[in-house]
């Protein structure tokens, strides 16, 4: 059965930000405005033309205004998002007073798929933080100059810390691998993820002397961290956490075989002390580093 597909009326600018239970848009909608849309939920379903998008918390989409859209809460679940919709000429300014497309986020599509990046942690805060400071901006009186002058630059600030995330976000990827390709299942979490695998057993080598947590190497990769939790060990075999552990000890045996003492390869790996090196050292090897240098002598 062929969707209902409908145009809506918006003001130049429309901010929203709240929750809805069982909310299923009545088939797609399309609007004159740009649209920035920030899931605060999961399992909501987005629905851009003949494609559909399983969303989660932390997903945004930049929708321009030729896509026909619409979104599906879960059954019983609330639903909450950040909507903000704006005239295409708002960015137009912006991009002529700045010299920098702004609309690349909207217009610069792949393969007709739109553009969307994954944020978490303090980026999430902080694009959280900069919508409420764009609603408290919106709710003044428009006819003072001021107040219009403080939206216009709560609106560059958000606007130009997106473009810089979203280029960071796509050059990584492309840099990381060159046949990748952004289609539908660039979504999908199969080849997301995958790729994201590749790129964090890179990030783990090469800072592996660092202390490195699960919500730091989410928050660098704009993952959420259950999701990648749950990839990495499916890729691996191993848990975020054994595959840190099996790198370090890794770097541990090449720094004892060197003539390191116990203490300066603890201190070189980021452990809190002697005691908890020599810990999982014996746990992942069965063998304290003293026996283990020991050995390496007598060979």
């Amino acid at each position: 059965m062929k969707k209902k597909v409908f145009f809506e009326e918006f003001d130049s600018i429309y901010y929203f930000d709240g929750i809805s239970r069982n909310w299923k848009m009545e088939g797609l909608h399309v609007h004159n405005q740009y649209e920035i849309i920030l899931f605060m939920s999961d399992d909501v379903g987005l629905e851009i033309g003949n494609r559909i998008y399983k969303v989660g918390k932390g997903d945004i989409f930049f929708i321009n205004n030729r896509e026909y859209h619409g979104t599906v809460g879960k059954e019983g679940i609330d639903y909450r998002r950040y909507v903000l919709m704006f005239e295409p000429e708002m960015i137009v300014q912006m991009s002529n007073a700045f010299g920098y497309n702004f609309s690349s986020l909207f217009e610069d599509v792949q393969d007709d798929v739109v553009n969307w990046m994954h944020l978490s942690g303090e980026k999430l805060k902080k694009v959280e933080k900069m919508m409420k400071n764009f609603e408290s901006s919106i709710s003044k009186n428009m006819d003072n100059i001021y107040n219009l002058i403080h939206v216009k630059l709560c609106f560059l600030d958000l606007l130009n810390t997106l473009s810089e995330w979203y280029h960071f976000f796509t050059e990584e990827k492309k840099s990381e691998s060159e046949d990748f390709v952004q289609t539908e299942s660039t979504y999908e979490e199969v080849t997301l993820y995958r790729e994201r695998v590749k790129q964090i057993k890179k990030y783990i080598s090469i800072h592996v002397e660092e202390k490195m947590e699960l919500d730091d190497i989410a928050d660098h990769f704009y993952m959420n961290k259950y999701y990648l939790s749950h990839y990495f060990k499916k890729e691996t075999g191993f848990t975020l956490s054994q595959y840190i552990t099996n790198q370090k000890i890794m770097a541990a045996k090449k720094m004892l075989k060197s003539g390191m003492t116990v203490t300066d390869v603890a201190m070189r790996l980021s452990y809190s002390g002697d005691s908890h090196f020599i810990s999982v050292f014996k746990k992942m090897t069965g063998i304290t580093p003293k026996k283990y240098t020991q050995e390496k002598y007598q060979k």
